[in-house]
């Protein structure tokens, strides 16, 4: 059996590239592990709760969410300037690939989101946290990140429950803390892969 870790990839180029292992720690240090992307869910969410608020009915409190959602790629070229990620360079690299295209999975998960809009609108913004949640799973291999693995399974589990025992806005508000806390953790880990990296170069 082929150890994939001992693998060479090869890139466009043609030339023969880094091994896994190197080609994994460039692109988590080039993405800073998603982090752009999680501090604009974090201003999402916030413009959600605040949507939810609104003195308006379900119908369009549900279609004001969906909107909310459009910031996340300006949001997420936006930190990556402040954070110094490179969120869409050097595409080569296999791994850079798989981060948008986990992060572009989403989309797809949105229909059962939609379907919800009309069928069970009361049930939408319960799914959205949900459906959110669960789509943060893949990051947990590619970003080799504790954070995102739990934080997967307690948004998920959680607006679930707190959907069932307490008034929407909670949800909200749950999911605000939840992407605070991910984000901090996020930069903590980012910080121990950069001195490792240091340490690393030193020797």
């Amino acid at each position: 059996m082929t150890d994939i870790t001992n693998t060479n990839i090869k890139a466009k180029s043609g030339s023969l590239s880094t091994d896994y292992r190197e080609l994994k720690t460039e692109a988590m240090k080039l993405q800073k592990k998603g982090l752009p992307f999680m501090l604009t869910s974090v201003v999402i969410w916030t413009a959600i709760t605040i949507v939810r608020t609104l003195p308006v009915d379900i119908m369009t409190k549900n279609l004001y969410t969906f909107y909310c959602t459009s910031f996340l790629m300006p949001g997420a070229v936006i930190f990556s300037l402040i954070t110094g990620a490179k969120i869409f360079f050097k595409f080569q690299n296999p791994f850079n690939k798989l981060g948008l295209l986990n992060t572009m999975n989403q989309m797809l998960y949105l229909l059962i989101v939609m379907w919800s809009f009309s069928q069970k609108p009361e049930a939408m913004l319960m799914l959205f946290a949900m459906v959110f949640g669960a789509h943060l799973l893949p990051f947990s291999w590619l970003y080799e990140s504790k954070t995102y693995f739990v934080t997967s399974i307690v948004t998920t589990l959680g607006a679930m429950i707190i959907s069932i025992f307490a008034p929407e806005i909670y949800v909200g508000l749950f999911m605000i803390v939840c992407q605070i806390v991910m984000s901090v953790l996020l930069m903590i880990e980012c910080r121990k892969l950069d001195r490792a990296q240091m340490s690393k170069d030193e020797l």
